[in-house]
């Protein structure tokens, strides 16, 4: 089963059992926006030129999520990349449900519908099929711990899982977690693609980082003002 880099990234995010995600909102959302931007990337939709964001292809996908983007990207001024991260980011709450119903089309998840003080939906989203799931983890646990080719979309989950604080998840194993926490920027670093689209991955991943570690200052801050 082909799952694209977006549907990896939520699927490690959330936990298999209890159906809800490990990880706070901000690294959650400034995640699923760098997941949805670097997937355009690779499918060369989007490019980076200087530090604006263009799209260089807005012929629709599959992926109702990607056609929103496309059709924001589209309608909108030109725009900072770290700008179209920062927007994404806002609307990740709402863009995610996209996702998370696509993965349960594919019979992956179930949506189980809760409530908080019976008014405020916090539904959760439990595994049914771990198969998909376990295949990427080993995927990444071959690049990361036995030597194997890295494809760019396995670079670009490493990094996301880097920056969103998912490393713990994705290798749960305390020794093999100790081995590729120090090695998982090394080996983010390592794109073998075209040179346009290698440029503007690593824009992309850059600007993530940025923006996200700009928004945990922000929350640091104002939480401990408070």
């Amino acid at each position: 089963m082909q799952l694209n880099l977006i549907e990896e990234f939520l699927l490690i995010a959330l936990d298999d059992e209890k159906g809800q995600f490990v990880i706070d909102s901000t690294h959650l959302y400034f995640g699923f926006a760098g997941a949805i931007l670097l997937e355009m990337a690779l499918r060369e939709k989007i490019d980076v030129s200087g530090d604006k964001l263009k799209l260089i292809h807005d012929e629709y996908e599959v992926e109702m999520v990607i056609n929103k983007v496309i059709d924001q990207i589209k309608n909108s001024k030109p725009r900072k990349l770290k700008k179209w991260i920062e927007v994404l980011s806002k609307q990740a709450k709402e863009l995610k449900e996209d996702t998370l119903l696509g993965l349960q089309n594919k019979g992956i998840l179930r949506k189980e519908e809760h409530k908080i003080l019976w008014i405020i939906p916090n539904n959760k989203y439990p595994t049914t099929n771990i198969t998909p799931e376990n295949k990427v983890k080993q995927r990444l646990s071959d690049v990361m711990l036995r030597g194997a080719k890295s494809e760019a979309r396995d670079v670009m989950l490493l990094s996301l899982i880097d920056v969103s604080d998912l490393t713990k998840e994705a290798f749960r194993n305390k020794e093999e977690y100790n081995v590729v926490k120090k090695r998982i920027k090394e080996v983010t670093q390592d794109i073998k693609i075209s040179q346009s689209v290698n440029k503007s991955i690593r824009e992309i991943q850059a600007a993530i980082m940025v923006a996200m570690m700009s928004a945990i200052v922000v929350t640091t801050v104002t939480t401990s003002s408070n």
